[in-house]
């Protein structure tokens, strides 16, 4: 599994958290991903995460088409996604994104419904979904955001 974030703090909680729980992780900060500092294609080849849990902070619309963008790449499209944000409801109202675990900045971060979120995904579930509306903002993807890998 690869987490991909904005905040260093919170990959190393939850990396951590995943570790005592028996569950390895690749990280990558959103930044390292976004300016090319990381080769990601290579990133993917070595790691070849099956869950990817992938931050969408601020500016939303800007991380949002980002994500997009990199979902439409072959080697992304199969992969379970995990979306976290700081503010499930300005995301929203941003871009329409549902089905988006919520967490805070500083100790415990809402790591529980990653983690959560995680073990249904690796246990070939669905994550669990805070609501069922569906994604889709700028257009409607063809797949919610939140899948499970067929």
């Amino acid at each position: 599994m690869a987490i991909f974030n904005s905040h260093a703090e919170f990959v190393d909680a939850l990396r951590e958290t995943l570790d005592r729980e028996g569950l390895s992780s690749a990280t990558a900060l959103l930044a390292e991903i976004q300016d090319g500092t990381l080769d990601l294609v290579a990133f993917l080849e070595v790691h070849d995460p099956r869950v990817i849990v992938y931050d969408l902070p601020r500016p939303f619309e800007r991380h949002w088409n980002f994500l997009r963008l990199l979902r439409q790449t072959d080697v992304l499209q199969k992969r379970t996604w995990i979306l976290t944000t700081t503010d499930r409801k300005a995301l929203d109202a941003a871009v329409g994104a549902s089905g988006v675990i919520e967490i805070s900045f500083g100790e415990p971060y809402g790591l529980g419904g990653v983690v959560k979120a995680v073990h249904h995904a690796l246990a070939d579930g669905p994550p669990p979904r805070p609501d069922d509306r569906s994604l889709g903002q700028p257009a409607k993807p063809a797949k919610p955001l939140i899948h499970e890998d067929p």
